[in-house]
């Protein structure tokens, strides 16, 4: 007797799956929040050494470094723990745009050899001419940062310790937020100049507090953030504005070793 066949039933349709939209990053919002998240940590982290280092020198008060010394000490684990939190943060909220060399991305691509060597001597040239500018605005009064003021009287050993971090971490996590995350949303709204404009004088006013309010200090800043920022624009790359930013410090921490004794 034959067996009577099951009828099957045809397979289901199943509908596409629809497209996966583009990543959204961050907002000018929390594009800013986001700076001043970075100086707020740098405050925290600074409080929480420097009330350590205070700690430890009433207790073991032979077995210590002098005050310089032991600033810079504070100054190295503060801008480190500030940093790396800070740059896990955007590249992580940035995902994928983090290599995209285009206005909405961070710009973490390679760049090209003469984009770096115009890099190398913009940073070169821009404190020359932003030191001529400070001048002219400055008159007679002095203009230094709170870091080259703590390294001035500190020994060469713990002067050398902390030129990586001016030279090179410093410069990595502010090209990140201010010619990464900030340039890219100003750019996809204000269009490519207005946002070397404006990143650039942002740049130069959050620098103010560390500059003791001394507005005439401001325009030297300033330069370098265009620079910095039209080399992001022209090379689609993050690395020529760094290797700038880097230089300009290499050159400005030059008299830390030249005072010394």
């Amino acid at each position: 007797m034959p067996h009577d066949l099951l009828p099957v039933s045809p397979p289901l349709e199943t509908s596409p799956s629809p497209p996966e939209l583009p990543a959204r990053t961050p907002g000018t919002i929390e594009t800013v929040l986001t700076i001043l998240a970075y100086f707020a940590l740098q405050a925290g982290f600074g409080g929480a050494f420097g009330g350590t280092s205070q700690l430890i020198a009433r207790t073991f008060p032979q077995a210590v470094p002098d005050q310089p010394d032991r600033l810079i000490v504070v100054v190295i684990l503060t801008l480190l723990c500030a940093a790396s939190v800070v740059i896990t943060w955007v590249v992580r909220r940035w995902a994928a745009k983090t290599l995209d060399s285009g206005a909405g991305g961070l710009g973490f691509t390679p760049p090209s050899g003469r984009y770096i060597a115009l890099g190398t001597a913009l940073g070169i040239l821009a404190p020359l001419l932003g030191g001529l500018l400070t001048q002219f605005l400055a008159g007679d009064h002095d203009v230094s940062q709170a870091v080259t003021d703590i390294a001035d009287h500190a020994h060469v050993g713990m002067r050398v310790a902390l030129l990586p971090i001016v030279v090179l971490i410093g410069p990595l996590v502010e090209e990140l937020l201010f010619r990464g995350a900030l340039l890219s949303v100003l750019r996809t709204r204000l269009g490519d100049g207005w946002a070397i404009a404006v990143s650039a004088i942002v740049f130069g006013a959050v620098h103010l507090p560390d500059l003791d309010w001394l507005w005439y200090a401001v325009p030297n800043l300033v330069l370098i953030g265009v620079f910095c920022a039209w080399l992001r624009v022209r090379s689609g790359s993050i690395w020529p504005g760094f290797v700038a930013h880097a230089a300009n410090n290499a050159l400005a921490t030059a008299g830390w070793f030249m005072s010394a004794s």
